[in-house]
């Protein structure tokens, strides 16, 4: 009788595999039939969320409550060695790899991140929260953790423990029963969390991050082939039995980037397989394991969980990010600034990756706007983290029982050759993959001729220059007697007036008088000027408006007429890289150091919307809330001067706009876009209207608010401002 080769496989383990290989499959081939999946995935791991914390809070307080003291030392004394050990090597390839990438040049455009704050870490709340429920709603894990651990310690000094922890026993076993049940639906929730995370795969990133790509893939090969070979040659486990332990969990975790859903069935793995491979290595016949060794199994669920709520290998390995972000913009952090950041930067990762990644940025004076690299590879990254905290559990969980069962055996041969293939084979990687991403980077950077290859939203003939800059009256009939609305761009405004590489003029403002010009039955002409000229123009009535990016501001109102505000933006500064590092590391510089450091130079191009409160403002939030720091602000005729040789040398940032500062830095992508005030420095961009007539005014605040709410200025905010057509 033959045997059908399509038969559900046995064990929860292969069919996991299956079941991520047709997801993907599913996902690559058809992804918009996987939107059908959506809702079994979120079922899947709203059910399994819910079961998981009360099963462990459980095995925590039995496991520590039924240990015996001595028991209890040797699991976490030999818990320590091994998370050191784990923590080590996964620092020494945080160190080494970064420096061995090509080098890059980026420049991002505006996004709303710029602004995003994120709360300061602090261990002491996410260990020990102000109400244990409130961490177990938050899924705040570590304090979850060392609370219960804290409850079983105690139970074991309590008299007649015994029949609380039977009945605590039963709970857990109730509890297990459920996660037993659950796990029957594991290998759907894989097919459905694969197809949908293969389906919004978006290759062009991948292209653009495979630095961070490389780096990971190398890690997680080096860490991994070690990782075995420590385990096989230190234990009696043998490559199937390891196999069997890991490739559920696995799956799992690879799949939905989720490995607190996938510890019961780690655990339980563990559980069964450990003693098995003991029993085995006694060689005195006996297969069955004995009931001590058991037991000492099930007092491994405790030191797994302990070990999942400190630093995780996979989290010190994620933090190869840093170095990563500082060789991404071309402000490389080289090895001792690497290894000084860990020290800070390992305790921290149990707050979480973005919390430690937006600590780090500060503290190494790169720009906090990379964030925006860990949302972009998120999908990836979270399970480089999580696949390789799930191998360190499981190091640690088979180190520490053969340790504490004295079957600990060094067998260095197999040790040498398991981590002389590991490096070979992540040698080798690093190679090519080195070749390749130099190769790529070559002539890369695009987003440069993404800017300048931006044609008009607005569809219309491209506006005439204005032959003759003569006075004329500046009132609403004028205007349409004339047939023709003159208007004065300002020649510095990227990307609210620019041209582009095909030399028409372009940009936000010049879209915005176009369709102006449009809804009154009037032919568009411009004339480029600076903007003190431009505002001469205007007083002598030989242009009708002025936009450009114009801020508003009281000593322009007092000469000319303005309008509504139609776009809010935000202060920032555009620095050279090189000069990054020591604005945003001002505000950490002791007081005194603070008091001596020389007042920054800092560019700026619109001196009327500046002010002494507005400059005092600005220095305390550069040099921290206690004590501001030195600005000079001087006066620059033209924002390109700063983006010369000598500006680079003279100025320590140009004073501008958020949302115009990054086509700047776009442009120049050896600058870089800070945004040092969030968006607490906050104004508008108004049109400076000519003469004094009242009803033009009227016309075209009307006209600006009508357009607004009808979606205009939000269109071309998305078009020029965040260029979603580039895919970033």
């Amino acid at each position: 009788m033959s045997r059908n080769p399509f038969r559900w496989p046995r064990g929860i383990g292969n069919q996991c595999l299956l079941m991520l290989a047709v997801g993907a499959l599913l996902g690559t081939l058809a992804p918009d039939a996987t939107a059908a999946l959506q809702p079994l995935a979120t079922l899947f791991l709203q059910v399994s969320q819910v079961v998981v914390m009360p099963y462990l809070i459980c095995e925590l307080i039995v496991g520590f409550g039924g240990l015996s003291s001595g028991t209890l030392q040797t699991l976490l004394r030999g818990g320590v060695v091994v998370l050191a050990g784990l923590w080590l090597a996964a620092a020494v390839l945080v160190v080494v790899l970064p420096p061995l990438l090509p080098p890059v040049e980026y420049s991002g455009f505006f996004h709303a991140g710029l602004f995003q704050e994120l709360p300061d870490t602090d261990l002491l709340r996410t260990f020990v929260p102000d109400n244990i429920f409130t961490a177990l709603a938050a899924d705040n894990f570590p304090a979850v953790v060392l609370f219960s651990s804290l409850l079983g310690m105690l139970l074991q000094r309590l008299e007649g423990r015994e029949e609380l922890l039977r009945t605590l026993d039963l709970v857990r076993q109730l509890f297990a029963n459920l996660n037993r049940l659950t796990a029957r639906i594991i290998p759907f929730g894989i097919l459905a969390l694969s197809a949908l995370s293969f389906a919004q795969l978006e290759m062009d990133r991948f292209a653009r991050m495979q630095g961070l790509l490389l780096l990971c893939l190398v890690s997680l090969v080096v860490l991994g082939v070690g990782l075995a070979a420590t385990v096989l040659a230190l234990t009696p486990l043998g490559p199937a039995a390891l196999w069997r332990i890991v490739r559920g969990p696995l799956a799992f975790t690879a799949s939905s980037a989720n490995l607190l859903v996938a510890l019961p069935m780690l655990v339980s793995n563990l559980q069964e397989e450990l003693p098995r491979a003991r029993a085995a290595s006694r060689g005195s016949g006996e297969a069955e394991p004995s009931p001590a060794e058991r037991e000492l199994a099930r007092e491994l669920a405790p030191l797994i969980s302990l070990g999942y709520s400190l630093p995780t290998l996979g989290q010190v390995a994620s933090l190869i990010f840093l170095p990563f972000a500082g060789w991404y913009v071309n402000q490389p952090l080289g090895m001792e600034r690497t290894a000084q950041m860990l020290i800070t930067g390992i305790p921290t990762t149990v707050a979480g990756l973005k919390a430690v990644i937006r600590q780090e940025l500060l503290r190494q004076g790169l720009p906090l706007n990379l964030l925006e690299l860990v949302y972009l590879n998120a999908e990836w990254l979270y399970r480089f983290e999580k696949v390789l905290s799930l191998l360190g559990l499981v190091v640690l969980a088979a180190l520490v029982y053969f340790l504490s069962c004295g079957a600990l055996r060094l067998r260095p041969l197999r040790l040498a050759g398991g981590l002389l293939a590991g490096l070979g084979v992540g040698a080798a990687l690093l190679s090519s993959g080195r070749q390749a991403l130099a190769s790529a980077l070559a002539n890369s950077y695009r987003n440069d001729a993404i800017l300048l290859n931006l044609q008009p939203l607005v569809q219309a003939a491209a506006p005439a220059a204005i032959t003759r800059l003569e006075p004329a009256p500046v009132t609403m009939e004028a205007i349409r007697q004339r047939g023709r609305l003159r208007v004065g761009l300002r020649r510095d405004a990227v990307p609210w007036a620019f041209h582009n590489r095909q030399g028409r003029l372009v940009g936000y403002d010049v879209d915005l008088v176009q369709a102006l010009a449009q809804a009154s039955g009037l032919r568009l002409e411009v004339t480029e000027a600076p903007l003190e000229t431009l505002e001469v123009l205007l007083n002598q009535g030989a242009v009708d408006l002025a936009v450009g990016g114009i801020q508003s501001s009281p000593k322009r109102a007092m000469r000319h007429q303005v309008s509504r505000g139609y776009e809010a933006v935000h202060l920032a500064l555009v620095v050279p890289d090189h000069k990054v590092g020591r604005i945003q590391q001002l505000g950490t510089l002791p007081p005194k150091r603070r008091a001596t450091a020389n007042p920054l130079r800092i560019a700026a191009a619109d001196p009327q919307i500046l002010s002494p409160h507005l400059e005092l403002q600005m220095a305390l939030a550069l040099g921290g809330p206690k004590q501001g720091l030195g600005l000079a602000f001087e006066p620059l005729g033209d924002k390109r001067q700063f983006f010369s040789a000598e500006g680079q040398r003279r100025y320590d940032g140009l004073l501008t706009t958020a949302e115009g500062g990054a086509a700047w830095a776009v442009l120049h992508p050896d600058t870089t876009l800070l945004a040092p005030f969030g968006d607490q420095f906050d104004s508008e961009v108004v049109m400076l209207v000519g003469g004094q007539d009242p009803s033009l005014l009227a016309y075209i605040n009307s006209w600006l608010l009508q357009e607004k709410g009808r979606g205009l200025m939000a269109d071309l905010f998305q078009h020029w401002i965040t260029v979603e057509s580039s895919a970033e």
